[in-house]
């Protein structure tokens, strides 16, 4: 239907113009002395297009003639990047499919064109360094223009951590811009570093940046903190007011963590602290997710000096947990503490109904806890009996464990 469209334009636009050229009569006269020509009006109108059309015809043709060199050096450039471009591709296949040597020669290709090069020479980099030639792979990286250099100190400063020289790839990421260094990359080279240097204060740091911005899965992020948390403690040694310092700083989630706290429990009991780490735990056993398990054994090792409160706080826990025999034996501990052996000998024995077959050391222990109760109320057989149960608890679970190991 187009084809029809314009046949029908075509012929309404000559018989317009037949019209419009019928009904003008004039002549035109060009006076070239001695000459004279007489043309028709419409003659005269005619020639005046049809000289336009061939002088803009002749114009644009020598235009394009002399255009010609700029048209082929275009053609040639755009040629070149086409080549560059199919060139770094082709690396890129061939490095992620482990063929290093056809990668390099590519990528040294995609290199000529300089709109190519900060990427192609990164890829060479990265192919010489997996083929373990090191005089290539920095011979790359020097050869990058000004505004790609700080990504190829990324690199380096990842080959330097799988080099197992992690102070020199501290000094280079300490040495990108600011915003680089807040990339979620730089992050995780920094974070990796500061972990194969022990530095746990950095770690702490970088692990905690990386989780709030999702840089790391929160299983793995929690799990680094927490061993963070734990160097730090263990190289405050006795220094009380270090590990008071250090509580503080951590993070709720840290101190909520059963090892951590105990860890830094621990420390402070060493310390000459014991109201001060006994306290710590308590604090920790009052949270709603708190572990008694894994709490109260540390704290039973710390109860010199409790009064009667504690004593409460201990019954409020076996209430808290009726099945948990570490509770029934805190309590009973801190009963020994106040002389009230009555309590202590009844919470022991409840303690011991808790105790799962699997618990068998914890049964020991509340076995000699019971054999001193006995020994201090002179009742001497039952003391021997008690000790006797609780060698064969403790022997049995030391075989198990000797044999499993």
């Amino acid at each position: 239907m187009r084809w029809l469209a314009w046949l029908i334009t075509l012929g309404l636009a000559a018989a317009l113009l037949a019209m419009a050229a019928s009904g003008r009569p004039g002549n035109v006269a060009i006076l070239l002395p001695p000459y004279r020509i007489d043309l028709s009006l419409n003659l005269a109108v005619l020639l005046l297009l049809v000289t336009f059309g061939l002088l803009y015809v002749a114009v644009r043709a020598l235009s394009l003639l002399l255009g010609l060199p700029r048209a082929a050096a275009l053609f040639r450039s755009r040629r070149r990047k086409e080549v560059a471009a199919a060139a770094l591709h082709e690396s890129l296949l061939h490095h992620l499919g482990g063929r290093f040597r056809r990668a390099e020669r590519a990528a040294s290709r995609a290199a000529e064109v300089e709109a190519f090069r900060p990427g192609a020479l990164l890829t060479a980099a990265q192919a010489a360094q997996a083929m373990q030639a090191y005089e290539r792979r920095d011979a790359y990286i020097d050869a990058l223009p000004p505004a790609a250099r700080e990504t190829g100190t990324l690199l380096q400063a990842q080959w330097q951590i799988e080099a197992r020289d992690a102070q020199a790839a501290q000094r280079a990421l300490r040495g990108l811009s600011g915003g680089l260094q807040r990339r979620t990359q730089t992050l995780r080279l920094a974070l990796a570093a500061a972990r194969a240097l022990h530095d746990h204060a950095e770690v702490l740091r970088l692990a905690g940046a990386l989780r709030k911005h999702h840089g790391l899965h929160p299983a793995a992020a929690q799990a680094i903190l927490h061993g963070a948390a734990l160097g730090l403690i263990r190289q405050a040694g006795h220094d009380a007011e270090s590990l008071r310092a250090m509580w503080k700083s951590f993070e709720p989630a840290l101190r909520h963590d059963p090892q951590v706290a105990v860890a830094a429990a621990r420390g402070l009991a060493l310390a000459g602290e014991p109201g001060q780490a006994r306290t710590l735990l308590i604090d920790a056993l009052r949270m709603p997710q708190a572990e008694p398990a894994a709490l109260m054994p540390a704290l039973r090792g710390m109860l010199g000096g409790v009064d009667a409160s504690f004593v409460a706080q201990a019954e409020a826990w076996m209430d808290r947990w009726p099945q948990e025999a570490q509770a029934s034996f805190l309590a009973a501990r801190a009963c020994v503490e106040m002389e009230l052996w009555g309590k202590a000998q009844q919470y022991l024995q409840r303690a011991l109904e808790q105790c799962q077959p699997d618990e068998r050391r914890l049964r020991g222990q509340i076995h000699a806890a019971l054999g001193r109760l006995q020994e201090r109320i002179e009742r001497e057989d039952q003391a021997m009996r008690h000790w006797r149960l609780a060698a064969l608890d403790l022997g049995n679970d030391d075989s198990a464990g000797a044999g499993g190991a």
